[in-house]
């Protein structure tokens, strides 16, 4: 995958690109992690979107395509679910680009969709695939009212969380105890023991990776190296860390190019090129208030 996309002027000006996240309201956070609005103004949007969890995007400016490691590609516009990624991908927006989106927990893509989270890993679908066409008429407003300046980001958030909730699905309590061991496990350490998951919970080796695979789109060793290298991206691009957590993070690979291939992999740069003027938004997408749910490396 390359480093550098196509040459443009990369350099973003501070009024070019805004984020402003929501919380989500109580009755939906354990099945979204995030509510964000975010706002590039450039006529052409290219990065890399980290190897992220589940997405539901409402595009109320801009639209484009996502490229998958495996080089298929999928149209994103109007309302799009995005699967859990296996691999950061590349997009390419005609923008500007004005998104409204949702971070979907690994339990809320499977109860707000009742699918399976890995049949749509490294794939973008229409909302309505999911949702059913109720959604595209939520969208349409959201366009319109956006446009005419008579609908806030506010009210959008609040129709979409109605949405949603209305929309949930039971999970059996096992299933629920299981996704929250994932959790605990990926928190407990940058580089967790997979044993050491198996050893917690009282399911069958095969079940429990076959659970895992339906919430979270990977079983747990590709799992625990996505957030392996998620975590190490984000501490390098985070200028607060410090030297010596820098140094733990490069001491969980084997050597220096085992690191560059697995942040490369699933950040879709090399640490070197996160600093490049043309990653803007991968640093914005790679901050560390983006990982509510495993907090080990916060600490």
């Amino acid at each position: 995958m390359p480093d550098q996309l196509a040459s443009r002027d990369a350099t973003l000006s501070a009024d070019e690109m805004e984020v402003v996240r929501f919380v989500p309201p109580p009755a939906l956070a354990p099945y979204v992690t995030q509510i964000y609005f975010f706002r590039c103004d450039q006529e052409q949007v290219r990065d890399f979107q980290p190897a992220a969890p589940g997405h539901l995007i409402f595009l109320l400016q801009g639209t484009g395509t996502l490229r998958f490691q495996d080089g298929h590609v999928d149209a994103v516009k109007k309302a799009t679910v995005i699967g859990p990624g296996l691999g950061a991908a590349e997009f390419h927006i005609d923008g500007p680009l004005h998104d409204l989106g949702f971070a979907l927990s690994p339990l809320g893509f499977v109860a707000l969709t009742g699918r399976p989270a890995n049949h749509y890993v490294d794939r973008a679908v229409p909302a309505s695939t999911l949702f059913g066409p109720e959604i595209n008429t939520l969208m349409d407003s959201f366009i319109a009212g956006y446009a005419a300046g008579t609908m806030r980001l506010a009210q959008m958030v609040d129709e979409v969380s109605n949405f949603l909730l209305l929309r949930l699905k039971a999970v059996s309590p096992s299933h629920i105890h299981l996704v929250q061991s994932v959790i605990g496990w990926l928190s407990s350490d940058f580089d967790p023991d997979v044993e050491e998951l198996y050893s917690q919970v009282p399911m069958s080796r095969s079940t429990t990776a076959r659970l895992i695979t339906k919430y979270f789109g990977s079983p747990p060793k590709q799992l625990m190296r996505k957030y392996r290298a998620l975590r190490a991206a984000t501490i390098m691009v985070d200028p607060n860390a410090s030297s010596q957590l820098r140094l733990q993070v490069e001491s969980i690979f084997y050597d220096q190019p085992h690191m560059i291939r697995e942040i490369r992999q699933f950040a879709g740069r090399t640490p070197a090129a996160l600093d490049s003027n043309d990653a803007q938004v991968m640093r914005l997408w790679l901050n560390k208030d983006n990982f509510r749910d495993i907090e080990s490396f916060l600490a």
